[in-house]
């Protein structure tokens, strides 16, 4: 790919306009936020021609650990009535025991699927490394983020094309189930697992882009994001992040590039009860710093909204202004005023404020 670029100047050879760039961010004093949005262009512009490449790139995250829930992810991508992805299977600070695991997974798979594999090793950083590492070798128009022990149905790849034909370059988004599982140990010894409930529909199928302010209401998998993402616009997952990683580029991509629905159910997101997850292993300070990073981030630009937003907006802050009127009920010695005192000092409009009160006073005197 060396087709000549317009520019005010004339056509300039790609080589040559890749050459610039590379001389530019050779200098020290570059700014480190310019310098990533142009090594996005010049991946851009080394990548293969539009027409060869698969709709999909899916970057599947896993460190070897748990080899039966990498069998079912890898059978669920096998099983897809679209086959038109890559999948990069990204091994993140395995031993070299898991390693060997995972390559003999990827081994068994049928001939067609394993063609359409790479397998990248990655050491060191945090759970946004390997990601931005696939990003790079990711070939795909959409590029998803699957972990290796949640499931996706069949229709998963197929929703998700439907919907870039209609979404324009905006995010795609879908709807996911949970379940919970629990590890275990099975008859052969092997470490294994037990489903622990019916999966349930618990996440909203609208996209509401103020809600994901205050929450992450969409698991991972549950999006396609656009290449132009990434190689336009010059994204990449924070690796200062210890958690959140995916909130933080789930809030950053569609408040640039907007969403796109997808009403049906395309996978299931397991939450393990017992062993080591990222709840476990990851303090309650590391995800408020997280928290407070992402927020932080989103905090310090311009927003662009949806429509609609006004008016939900408008809902939020009258809300907010009535609540002010009952504040007092929560807060300070009126916590625990009698109800008397309490509804002499509110009026009768506060019933229901009331009863919240004494619900969470009750709270409060068994958590002593």
């Amino acid at each position: 790919m060396n087709e000549p670029i317009e520019t005010d100047a004339g056509p300039v050879d790609q080589t040559s306009f890749v050459d610039v760039i590379e001389t530019i961010l050779g200098r020290p004093e570059l700014d480190e936020e310019l310098a990533i949005r142009l090594r996005s262009v010049t991946e851009y512009l080394r990548q293969p021609d539009d027409t060869s490449r698969p709709f999909l790139s899916v970057l599947l995250r896993t460190q070897g650990k748990r080899i039966e829930p990498l069998k079912d992810a890898m059978l669920c991508l096998a099983a897809q009535t679209l086959q038109d992805f890559e999948l990069i299977v990204l091994e993140h600070n395995a031993l070299p025991v898991d390693v060997a695991g995972v390559r003999e997974v990827i081994e068994r798979q049928p001939p067609a699927f394993r063609s359409r594999i790479k397998h990248l090793v990655v050491e060191g950083g945090t759970r946004a490394k390997p990601l931005n590492e696939g990003i790079g070798a990711a070939e795909g128009h959409y590029i998803a983020v699957y972990d290796d022990d949640d499931l996706v149905f069949a229709n998963w790849v197929e929703e998700f094309r439907d919907a870039a034909i209609r979404g324009d370059g905006r995010l795609l988004r879908s709807t996911v189930a949970t379940q919970s599982i629990t590890p275990e140990i099975w008859p052969d010894r092997s470490e294994g697992f037990r489903t622990g409930s019916w999966p349930a529909a618990e996440y909203p199928v609208e996209f509401h882009q103020l809600e994901h302010l205050l929450v992450n209401y969409s698991p991972f998998m549950s999006w396609a994001f656009p290449r132009s993402l990434f190689f336009t616009f010059g994204l990449r997952f924070d690796e200062v992040l210890e958690v959140c990683e995916d909130w933080d580029m789930i809030l950053r991509g569609s408040l640039l590039c907007g969403v796109e629905e997808i009403e049906s159910l395309t996978a299931i997101y397991r939450r393990w009860e017992g062993g080591s997850s990222s709840y476990t292993i990851h303090s309650i300070d590391a995800w408020q710093k997280s928290e407070k990073r992402v927020l932080d981030r989103i905090d310090s630009t311009t927003l662009t909204l949806p429509p609609g937003s006004v008016e939900r907006i408008r809902e939020l802050v009258g809300f907010h202004e009535r609540m002010k009127h009952f504040e007092p009920i929560f807060r300070g010695p009126y916590l625990w005023f009698p109800l008397r005192v309490t509804m002499k000092f509110a009026g009768p409009a506060a019933h229901l404020a009331v009863r919240v009160r004494n619900r969470i006073r009750r709270l409060l005197v068994r958590a002593r």
